[in-house]
């Protein structure tokens, strides 16, 4: 592991605080960790400084208000150097330079320092990457990739063509206007008696992890961004996409071909009906249509609102004597 020192060094930082300090993990800026060190990248961010339990600080001197045990200061975020430094923690977080197949299963993958419980069933072409931690009794079907570090409860059943921990969507512009990604050392946690059906994709946290709460049924064709939080006994119907840091509270419905935007809070026993877009945080026991949703009450009074004003237009067309149209008047103009 690297010194606070050694990472201000690779970044061409300035250090404040303790130099000699060891940076054992990279953490989003509020987590349950305590330690390790937390990156600044959004204005949100430095809004949460005052509640962070991180012991070091990388950012803007803004940062200096927090604190914490080490603070470094960057002129700005450089995405390839912040790249090598989290690519560095990720190879030894999910030990990626001793890669192998362990299986004695035909067809099956399973990486090195991986823990599998009792009970486990694998189909042909499952693939489970190094440093994954799956419970008792989880039965994954064929073609499913399990990546790095995911960690499968007890009792989960995940169908056919999934991909679990891959790469979050977080990208920043790059010296030449170009975007590029960056590093994702998070994680995917699915908990207890959680259901997968066929061909979703959840994506690992960027700092954080993305998780799945316990007891959750979750249908077909589902894109789950990075480090979104569903809540738990949730039921997530075919087609729907949840943007990152996207918060689902417990016994959420959600209903086909809904879409949320990121960074929003979806209260607890709440109901999003189908083809729903959804772009603010709502309160628990919501129920949401429309786009941009709203109370689904709400929306269906502005139907009938809107109904009736079109009924009202036909009736006052009809008493009304009928006038020829602005191009038939045109012509007539001429020929006169």
């Amino acid at each position: 592991m690297l010194s606070v020192s050694e990472i201000a060094q690779s970044l061409s930082g300035l250090v404040e605080g303790d130099a000699s300090l060891v940076v054992d993990t990279i953490r989003p800026v509020v987590s349950d960790i305590h330690g390790g060190l937390a990156i600044v990248f959004a204005r949100s961010d430095l809004k949460q400084l005052s509640e962070t339990s991180a012991d070091v600080l990388i950012g803007p001197a803004a940062i200096l208000q927090s604190p914490v045990k080490a603070h470094i200061v960057i002129e700005h975020l450089d995405v390839e150097k912040i790249n090598q430094l989290l690519r560095y923690y990720k190879v030894h977080k999910y030990q990626l330079f001793d890669q192998g197949n362990t299986s004695t299963i035909d067809g099956v993958y399973i990486g090195k320092h991986c823990q599998i419980g009792e009970g486990c069933h694998f189909m042909p072409g499952v693939r489970i990457m190094n440093g994954v931690t799956i419970g008792n009794n989880v039965a994954i079907h064929a073609n499913t990739v399990i990546k790095e570090g995911t960690v499968i409860g007890n009792n989960v059943t995940i169908d056919s063509n999934n991909s679990i921990g891959n790469y979050s969507f977080e990208y920043m512009s790059g010296k030449d206007g170009s975007y590029q990604r960056v590093e994702s050392i998070g994680r995917v946690i699915i908990e207890d008696d959680v259901e997968i059906g066929c061909n979703n994709t959840i994506d690992r946290g960027t700092f954080g992890d993305t998780v799945i709460g316990k007891g959750s049924k979750i249908d077909n064709q589902v894109q789950i961004g990075h480090d979104c939080r569903i809540g738990k006994h949730c039921l997530i119907i075919s087609q729907c996409g949840f943007a990152g840091h996207t918060v689902l509270g417990d016994h959420v419905v959600v209903h086909g071909q809904v879409g949320t935007a990121g960074h929003i809070h979806i209260g607890s026993h709440s109901v999003i009906k189908a083809k729903s877009g959804v772009s603010h945080s709502c309160p628990p026991g919501s129920d949401l249509f429309g786009y941009p949703a709203k109370e689904s009450k709400a929306y269906y009074r502005n139907l009938a609102v809107l109904n009736k004003l079109t009924q009202h237009y036909e009736q006052l067309k009809k008493s009304q004597p009928e006038q020829k149209r602005w191009f038939a008047r045109l012509f007539e103009k001429k020929s006169a």
